[in-house]
């Protein structure tokens, strides 16, 4: 598979706000404890502090962590995230809707960069890009996830396979229910708008292998931040 040349790869946003969660489940930091300084923090996670501070700053609005100003000031852990989220999630069946989930989505974005889409199709899929972009600052979680499914959906459309599209469809609304357990993280969301223009090009310049690792990549980032805040365990 075709490794997509992307501005952020592997998700390390979505792995950073995961990491810390489960060093704060596991009690590596735990609540009242103050984070190590931000350069050394960085470095023990190996992501760069910009992409810390982006972390933090969503724990922070979580309420999971608060920066203190002053002598003894810093970053210090206010709650454990698991407090709030997660409750009576079964791993089997999450677990198993994230990996249905990338199996159709990856299967839909392969074939429908490999079909010769007509000019209405390609307006379709350009819209509904569109659409989901420019929602991206939204306060409404249910307004943007809508419109997030839809784009998807829209390449499952494509491919003229009314089984997948119903699979599809049934699929979001499963993960859909989960990431409505999690918090609205706005960095995550301008990631995923990056990503899904970034999909819809390589699909309209016909190119398969891109398409179907972009689809990979832009899953994974869904599949950490649910398995941090839900306390499951990467696979």
């Amino acid at each position: 598979m075709a490794q997509p040349t992307t501005g952020r790869p592997n998700n390390v946003f979505e792995q950073t706000i995961a990491r810390l969660l489960r060093a704060i489940r596991l009690g590596q930091y735990l609540v009242g404890d103050k984070l190590p300084a931000e350069r050394e923090l960085a470095a023990d996670l190996g992501v760069s502090r910009a992409t810390l501070r982006q972390a933090l700053g969503e724990l922070h609005t979580a309420g999971i962590v608060e920066v203190r100003r002053g002598r003894y000031g810093g970053t210090f852990v206010t709650a454990l995230p698991s407090a709030e989220a997660g409750g009576g999630v079964d791993p089997t069946e999450l677990s198993d809707a994230l990996a249905f989930r990338r199996i159709l989505e990856c299967a839909a974005a392969r074939i429908t960069a490999g079909r010769e889409l007509g000019a209405d199709e390609r307006s379709r899929l350009r819209a509904a890009e569109a659409a989901c972009a420019a929602e991206r600052d939204s306060t409404s979680a249910e307004h943007f996830r809508a419109l997030d499914s839809r784009f998807h959906l829209c390449i499952a459309e494509l491919t003229g396979i009314p089984s997948l599209v119903q699979a599809a469809a049934t699929t979001r609304d499963r993960v859909n229910a989960y990431l409505n357990q999690i918090p609205f993280i706005h960095t995550n969301i301008t990631h995923a708008c990056a990503q899904h223009h970034e999909l819809m090009e390589a699909i309209l310049k016909g190119d398969p292998e891109t398409a179907e690792a972009l689809a990979a990549q832009h899953a994974e980032g869904t599949e950490e931040l649910l398995r941090g805040f839900l306390e499951l365990q990467s696979e």
